[in-house]
């Protein structure tokens, strides 16, 4: 019996608190639903009734003494928060809301006299430092924050960096919270990359990033052994895309670290990925004279040709001499160092030099078979090599031997890159020849591919092919526009241009008209006629400026007006216009970039 009844008990006491807490739930849930719709005497009754109870004043608290503050009703904020400081005197945030109640009520010099006193009790405490701080930057209390965190630097001088750095963003004192992070890497150069990602998410001000260049170098001069500020301002100059800067900074990490000159490289790649062929040619040639002796030596020789290659490819018109001694530096590469799986790139480079620029397509076919067929290859060389030659067979007019080629690599890699890229191309095939649907199957599946490029060519040319054939049920617009992309592929300039021409006269309305138009002008580029193209692009703008190609005509005028007509003055209207009229457009970093140059800005 005896159990029975102290199971009996037990239960009523359990079942009791579970309804005291239930009964309790639902009154905070009311009281905060009064809260929220401004109802603040209702929710005040109720919350009072909860703070009969101590337990429940953490999920009172904010919004009770809120609605007292709304109300200024400062006497009965005065009770509660003394009353709660009686049990709590140390408690970070009822000391910070003390001080608020303080200010509200008229006695601001008394609140900043209480925040003293309140800092002065907890001064040896940096966890308690480290709370009042948290809520003196809730109340925008920044410059007590700041003491709080100076006090406890007493205590520790390594301490309080990243929270002095958030509290300086969050007041915009940014020189105060860039000497922060500098500080931070003095003391713990592992701090790099969280310094880099604050930085960029901090700066977002262009003039306040430009600002960052002077701070840095100054901290690179006054510590020269501590490289982790050249490795910052490496990052700084690549976020700006001056990779020659970048490539100074790197060259002092590069020594110090005795790296052999592979820093030094990763910029050069950098620079080359990023069109900067001039710089990167910079940076190679030093490599390839101070580290003759080191692995980086046949790598940076190959990119440095790369890169003399990508800038004879992008100047126009294109000068077949310097395609020559390309070709000449290429082979002088294999010679040196023989056909293998480290120079199949040059190989392959010639090669394709030889078809495009030098119209010597069977002494390209032979240089890839030659290289197809060499032995100890890696299957993935191979396929990169049948790829170019099938290119070239479709540049010869032999549609079909080049598809073999590319479902041959399909076939091989098929699930990567390569076979992805193999796909694209006969997806392209397909639209070369007008079987359109084919092409767009193909289009569907590599929309899905993993590499970006590969899905943002796949969903191009379907979109291309989608926005047009829709448009144009017969499809005659479409398959004359595919024929004629084909002719300028196998270098045909002079009959593509005169059959765009025709097109556009017959079909001036059609929705390709803008395609036609920008592609004409890319071809007029190519052969050095950049008055020609120049109409072409401002009937792109005068027609269709807002469209798909409006942002590429404008910047790439603006380009022409610079670097072939040399007109300074033009060219900044025009970069001026697209930064004005374009906001989103990926040209834009470029196009402040030059504006800049052109107009003398931090020029060094």
């Amino acid at each position: 019996m005896k159990f029975i009844y102290i199971l009996s008990t037990f239960l009523f006491l359990l079942i009791s608190n579970a309804s005291i807490t239930y009964a309790q739930e639902n009154t905070l849930a009311l009281a905060n639903e009064y809260y929220s719709n401004n109802e603040l005497e209702k929710a005040i009754e109720l919350y009072e009734k909860l703070l009969k109870k101590d337990d429940n004043i953490a999920a009172v608290h904010k919004n009770y003494l809120d609605a007292l503050f709304k109300l200024q009703d400062f006497k009965e904020a005065d009770k509660y928060l003394k009353r709660i400081l009686k049990y709590e005197p140390l408690n970070a945030q009822y000391n910070v809301d003390y001080g608020r109640y303080l200010t509200l009520s008229g006695s601001k010099e008394k609140a900043e006299d209480y925040y003293d006193e309140y800092l002065e009790k907890i001064k040896r405490e940096n966890n308690q430092l480290r709370y009042a701080a948290i809520y003196f930057i809730n109340e925008k209390q920044f410059e007590y924050a700041e003491k709080a965190f100076m006090l406890g630097r007493k205590n520790d001088k390594y301490d309080f960096y990243q929270e002095l750095a958030d509290l300086y963003s969050n007041w915009g004192k940014k020189e105060l919270m860039l000497q922060e992070y500098m500080s931070l890497l003095m003391f713990d150069d592992s701090q790099l990359e969280y310094v880099e990602t604050m930085l960029q998410d901090r700066i977002t001000d262009e003039e306040e990033f430009d600002n960052l260049e002077t701070e840095l170098i100054q901290a690179v001069q006054k510590n020269p052994d501590k490289t982790v500020y050249n490795e910052l301002l490496i990052w700084y100059f690549l976020q700006k895309n001056d990779f020659y800067k970048a490539f100074i900074q790197a060259r002092a990490v590069d020594k110090r670290q005795k790296l052999d000159g592979f820093k030094i490289m990763e910029i050069g790649r950098l620079a080359l990925n990023n069109a900067s062929y001039k710089d990167a040619i910079r940076i190679f040639e030093y490599l390839v004279e101070k580290y003759n002796d080191k692995p980086v030596y046949s790598i940076s020789r190959r990119m440095l040709i790369n890169a003399k290659e990508q800038l004879v490819k992008n100047t126009y018109p294109v000068d077949q001499e310097k395609i020559k001694s390309l070709a000449l530096d290429y082979d002088k590469i294999i010679q040196e160092l023989g056909i293998n799986r480290n120079t199949a790139d040059a190989v392959r480079s010639m090669a394709l030099l030889q078809a495009f620029y030098l119209n010597n397509k069977d002494t390209a076919v032979t240089i890839l078979e030659n290289l197809i067929q060499l032995r100890g290859m890696k299957p993935s060389l191979i396929s990169e090599a049948k790829l170019d030659l099938g290119d070239i067979y479709l540049l010869k007019g032999e549609p079909w031997e080049a598809s073999l080629l590319y479902s041959q690599v399909e076939k091989a890699e098929k699930d990567q890159n390569l076979g992805h890229i193999a796909k694209l191309k006969n997806a392209k095939l397909s639209y070369y020849k007008g079987e359109f649907e084919l092409a767009r199957a193909h289009l569907d599946v590599l929309k899905l591919a993993t590499s970006r490029e590969i899905a943002n060519d796949a969903m191009d040319l379907s979109l291309l092919i989608q926005d047009n054939l829709d448009l144009d049920t017969s499809a005659t617009v479409m398959s004359e526009y595919a024929e004629i992309d084909l002719l300028v592929f196998q270098s045909h300039f002079e009959e593509a241009l005169d059959r765009y021409k025709q097109l556009l006269k017959a079909h001036k309305d059609h929705s390709l008209a803008d395609e036609i138009m920008w592609e004409s002008a890319n071809i007029l580029m190519k052969l050095g006629r950049f008055e020609e193209a120049v109409v072409y692009l401002e009937d792109i703008l005068k027609d269709h400026a807002f469209d798909i190609l409006g942002d590429d005509a404008n910047f790439t005028l603006g380009k022409i007006e610079e670097d072939y007509m040399h007109n300074s003055e033009k060219a900044q209207e025009i970069y001026t216009k697209q930064l004005k009229d374009y906001p989103g457009s990926i040209f834009n970093v470029e196009a402040r970039k030059r504006l800049r140059k052109l107009r003398g800005d931090n020029l060094n």
